[in-house]
């Protein structure tokens, strides 16, 4: 079995079919993660594929192979937040799975249709936070990831990441008021 560290080893080496094993599990977190960042499908695929040839031609400079994923996550961070401060929004177009959404099976269409709006409307006040909050709010709320490990990615202190998210919090509470379940904006 390949380990994370072979296969950064065969890749330095040259090997492309040992990068794209240790990238393609990747994929997927890379393209909710700028999804949740406010950008467009479109432009997310071009952002990971911009960030995974920079993984490519970069690779000597991964220092500690056994965290590969965390590296090309701060490398698609990096990326999506100069396109957010660019000014590129996302076009929602009837795409309402960028947030995840709990459905109970057992609940009437009605409750399902609502429930959809309710995650739009906080799809569209997440891609209005400043980019900054948004991506402290993406990255611990949806992302799930601990403050540690986004200092890590973001290049920032655990105690201003932990502020961002209390901030981008406050202001989806402010903007949503109770059309959210509360659970969805606390601290997590």
């Amino acid at each position: 079995m390949n380990t994370t560290e072979d296969l950064v080893r065969r890749a330095r080496a040259g090997e492309r079919a040992a990068f794209d094993a240790l990238a393609a599990p990747e994929r997927e977190r890379l393209l909710r993660f700028l999804a949740g960042m406010g950008i467009d499908e479109a432009s997310a695929e071009d952002l990971v594929q911009q960030s995974l040839q920079r993984a490519w031609e970069k690779l000597a400079q991964l220092a500690e192979p056994a965290r590969f994923a965390a590296w090309l996550l701060a490398i698609v961070v990096r990326a999506g937040r100069s396109h957010a401060r660019a000014g590129v929004q996302r076009e929602r177009s009837g795409r309402l799975d960028a947030v995840p959404t709990p459905i109970d099976a057992r609940r009437g269409a009605l409750t399902s249709l609502v429930r959809r709006e309710v995650a739009a409307e906080l799809a569209l006040a997440v891609d209005r936070l400043p980019v900054l909050l948004r991506e402290a709010f993406v990255l611990h709320h949806l992302e799930g990831l601990p403050y540690p490990e986004m200092a890590e990615l973001c290049g920032a202190e655990v105690g201003t990441l932990q502020v961002r998210a209390h901030r981008a919090r406050a202001l989806l509470r402010s903007q949503l008021g109770s059309l959210v379940d509360p659970r969805w904006l606390e601290e997590g």
